[in-house]
């Protein structure tokens, strides 16, 4: 069996997510063809640029020019398939990766899925672009209507190759750390605790930016103000092994540019944090929002009242005051997340696609 799966595009983030599905093909014995398009992608991003700032391109042009980059750096797809025989494609995200592309393989009686990662943030985009795909699986359960026939709900999951307990780093040793974009829900919930006497440790990008002159910024560089303080996920797996606390914060912000947030109660499943951190030993405490929380983890998932400062405040207080307790929610949390790998998520996958 061959797969070829299709990188997301972007360089952190749903990048880690396929780099799990990779590893959970590889898992059930199945031949893995990558297809980086990510790395051509990136180049002519740096062209464009540089060409903007350089006056050769007005950068209201520069929505098209990126659009033309796209395609072309996706333009091997289609060969690359058809070289190797694959009996399958599978792409990650699926924003970026130009839809003819996905399209063209379908009507060469290829299986072409694409796991969008990006529902209910982006529902109408993502809904856009299902018809170019023959099966479509969505990482929020509460969406799979929205994508009509051969649809599939897909959870999250913990990269077996990456995910495991290890030995701490005396150099990421903190009470309590935080790993993830600094949106500004979750800015105003940490700054509402009182972090006397606690070290807390914030890491991922938008915490450098002001993200209200962000919204009225020029669109120059943006990329890359978005994407420094990147934290790769093996960075990432040592600081929750090696902090007291790991915080689990979900978002609700759609887009920083607009402020908007995705209503109240319109997401239910768990990001891949709730799944990595307890998969490497660390100690997970997590927003009480998302109701898949307790379905994985039962009486072990360690909570605060989502948003709430003063509750967060209380929960940070008492398990960095209770190691003992902590300790057996901790135990019981690898256990329960054990199952939840890419491999067993991998295996769906195929059983619905062949």
């Amino acid at each position: 069996m061959k797969v070829m799966v299709v990188h997301p595009g972007h360089s952190h983030s749903t990048s880690d997510v396929y780099d799990g599905l990779c590893a959970g093909l590889r898992l059930i014995g199945v031949e893995v063809l990558p297809f980086r398009w990510d790395r051509p992608l990136r180049m002519q991003g740096h062209l464009l640029m540089g060409a903007v700032e350089a006056g050769y391109i007005p950068e209201q042009e520069i929505e098209y020019y990126r659009s033309a980059g796209a395609w072309l750096a996706a333009a091997d797809a289609i060969g690359v398939a058809l070289d190797n025989a694959v009996d399958a494609v599978i792409v990650v995200n699926g924003i970026l990766f130009p839809p003819s592309r996905a399209s063209l393989m379908c009507k060469l009686g290829i299986p072409v899925a694409c796991f969008g990662t990006e529902a209910p943030y982006f529902l109408p985009l993502e809904t856009d672009i299902r018809p170019s795909y023959t099966h479509w699986f969505t990482n929020e359960r509460r969406c799979v209507e929205a994508f009509g026939k051969n649809s599939f709900y897909l959870s999250h999951a913990y990269n077996p190759e990456l995910h495991v307990p290890g030995p701490e780093d005396p150099d990421k040793a903190a009470d309590v750390v935080f790993v993830g974009g600094g949106f500004p829900e979750r800015k105003q919930v940490l700054a509402g605790v009182d972090w006397s006497g606690i070290s807390l440790a914030t890491r991922g990008t938008l915490w450098h930016l002001d993200l209200d002159a962000e919204r009225g910024a020029s669109d120059l560089g943006r990329s890359a103000r978005y994407s420094e303080g990147v934290v790769s996920n093996t960075e990432t797996a040592a600081w929750h092994r090696s902090s007291t606390v790991a915080l689990n914060l979900h978002r609700r912000m759609m887009q920083v540019e607009s402020g908007n947030e995705i209503p109240a109660g319109a997401a239910e499943s768990l990001g891949p944090r709730a799944y990595e951190i307890p998969a490497v030993g660390g100690f997970m405490l997590c927003d009480d929002e998302r109701p898949e929380l307790f379905d994985v983890y039962g009486e072990s998932a360690a909570t605060f009242r989502a948003w709430d400062s003063a509750d967060l405040d209380y929960q940070i207080h008492y398990w960095l005051r209770h190691p003992d307790a902590r300790e057996r929610i901790r135990q019981a949390q690898a256990e329960a997340v054990a199952p939840h790998h890419w491999g067993n998520r991998a295996k769906y996958v195929m059983e619905v696609l062949l």
